[in-house]
């Protein structure tokens, strides 16, 4: 098990500022979309070493995504936080595994709502990635990071697409 897979600064990856990292989650967003209209005719099969069609590679960054916007909201903010369970991740096989309610579902997103969902998803990151700041001394749990600020989570959406888009890519290369 690699010390990096728990390491907060290997999120830096994805940039050192909030614009740079604001820059870099709008050309991972381009990346991964343009990966997945490529894939229409293998919509919902299963890819190649994988468990997962696109269809469900695209609906579970949806799900990850549409679950941290609402967080990024209330650590930019000034309302209290609570304290959360502090439970560590799982790995298994080397790879991360994701809390079940994240996981997508049989189907995936379906073909037709990609335009759709796609727009509003990014619509509202970006939104949210425009406010996001450093927020020392404001930290949320991350199931392998442990605390970190709202510029670490904007870090770690961009980095989980990076890591799902070339998924998608060595799949669609095999």
């Amino acid at each position: 098990m690699s010390q990096s897979m728990f390491d907060p600064a290997v999120l830096k990856a994805m940039g050192q500022t909030p614009e740079e990292v604001r820059t870099r989650l709008s050309v991972e967003l381009d990346r991964f979309e343009t990966q997945l209209r490529g894939r229409e005719a293998d919509w919902n099969t299963t890819q190649s070493g994988r468990e997962w069609s696109p269809a469900q590679e695209a609906e579970h960054v949806l799900k990850i995504d549409n679950s941290i916007v609402p967080l990024l909201r209330l650590l930019m903010s000034d309302k209290a936080l609570r304290p959360m369970p502090q439970v560590p991740g799982e790995i298994v096989d080397g790879k991360r595994q994701s809390p079940i309610a994240l996981l997508p579902s049989d189907e995936g997103l379906p073909f037709e709502a990609l335009d759709t969902e796609w727009a509003e998803h990014r619509r509202k990151l970006e939104d949210m990635a425009a406010q996001v700041a450093e927020t020392p001394g404001r930290t949320f749990w991350h199931q392998f990071f442990g605390e970190i600020d709202a510029l670490d989570w904007l870090r770690m959406v961009t980095m989980h697409m990076r890591n799902h888009r070339k998924l998608l890519e060595e799949s669609a290369a095999a």
